[in-house]
């Protein structure tokens, strides 16, 4: 009688359970189907003078959903179309905890998630010009091997730098060609702005490429916590570059290599995009110091922030267009 009387209240306790759910719904997970990472923004993310993350905001997340992670200083926002994005902070450090923060965070769908990282650097003179974007193949870590000054040069040699394999995973990542190509393919086209300004500076470095209108490219990305600054600097990020034969690097920023790291870490690395514009040159013309290199208003700063956003938005918002075909199968140009 009293095991008779057990399964009954069981039975009653199940039925319960199954109409009370069935009233209230199964809450599901917001699915992330494109993740925007930018580094900053210059004030109030819309309505004022524009940094990395206002075009975006502005397009997408005006009014979405927002969510704090963790104690950290940022907010994550998704809107209806699964389209999220934040600030993700300076620098290495802060960059892989921000991307390790949402990819660990059980509140969102992240299996199928694409990462655009999407945010401005600096470029050699004779790569490329002020306005550019470009999308990334590969990217490198300036920082990790071992490293000295010129001063300390051994005689009769120029080496700076000296490749330490314990570093590989990190010091040297290659993206997804294909999506890569891809991403370079759809936005190969689209009309990117110029300034005046920009140009009229451009005339002090003098080669030809300096001199050319913004278009979109593509090449290697190269990550240095230090903002570093100069021709010298610059030809060892070219002996960093060659020492993983990587080729000549054409950007230079302060996140890619850990953003990469953290996308690696959770099984995204075939989904990350680095989409990069250039807003200075990493060296000064000549005649010019570098402090009066990195204190020049060249004119590129806005200019870099509104192309950055027309290439990078133009991929994000294809991808969404097409998430019945791209949510399982990566676009390739093959």
């Amino acid at each position: 009688m009293k095991k008779r009387f057990e399964v009954v209240c069981l039975l009653l306790v199940m039925c319960f359970l199954a109409t009370n759910l069935g009233a209230q719904g199964v809450v599901e997970k917001p699915v992330i189907k494109v993740l925007v990472l930018d580094m900053f923004e210059v004030g109030s993310n819309k309505g004022d003078f524009a940094g990395e993350f206002q075009h975006y905001y502005e397009k997408y997340f005006d009014g979405a959903t927002d969510y704090n992670l963790n104690t950290m200083p940022l907010t994550l926002y998704i809107n209806d179309a699964g389209i999220a994005g934040c600030i993700a902070g300076m620098g290495k450090a802060q960059a892989s905890s921000t991307l390790t923060a949402i990819l660990s965070d059980p509140r969102f769908d992240t299996s199928h998630t694409y990462i655009l990282v999407s945010g401005c650097g600096g470029m050699p003179p004779t790569r490329g010009t002020l306005g550019d974007v470009v999308w990334a193949k590969e990217l490198v870590d300036y920082d990790l091997g071992h490293s000295w000054t010129e001063s300390d040069i051994a005689p009769g040699t120029t080496a700076t730098f000296m490749r330490s394999n314990g570093y590989d995973r990190s010091g040297y990542i290659k993206l997804n060609q294909n999506l890569a190509n891809w991403a370079y393919a759809t936005t190969k086209d689209v009309v990117l702005v110029d300034d005046a300004k920009a140009e009229a500076y451009r005339a002090n470095y003098g080669s030809e490429e300096a001199l050319e209108k913004p278009a979109v490219r593509m090449g290697v990305s190269v990550t240095g916590d230090n903002y570093w600054h100069g021709k010298h600097s610059s030809l060892h990020a070219d002996e960093v570059c060659a020492s993983y034969e990587a080729g000549a690097y054409m950007v230079t920023q302060m996140e890619d290599n850990a953003f990469a790291v953290a996308a690696m870490n959770y099984g995204l690395l075939d989904r990350l995009l680095v989409c990069r514009d250039i807003v200075n040159y990493d060296q000064p013309y000549e005649g010019q110091t570098v402090l009066e290199s990195l204190d020049a208003s060249s004119g590129a700063f806005s200019m870099g922030m509104t192309n950055g956003f027309l290439v990078g938005s133009t991929v994000v918002d294809e991808l969404v267009a097409n998430w019945d075909t791209y949510k399982n199968t990566i676009p390739s140009t093959k």
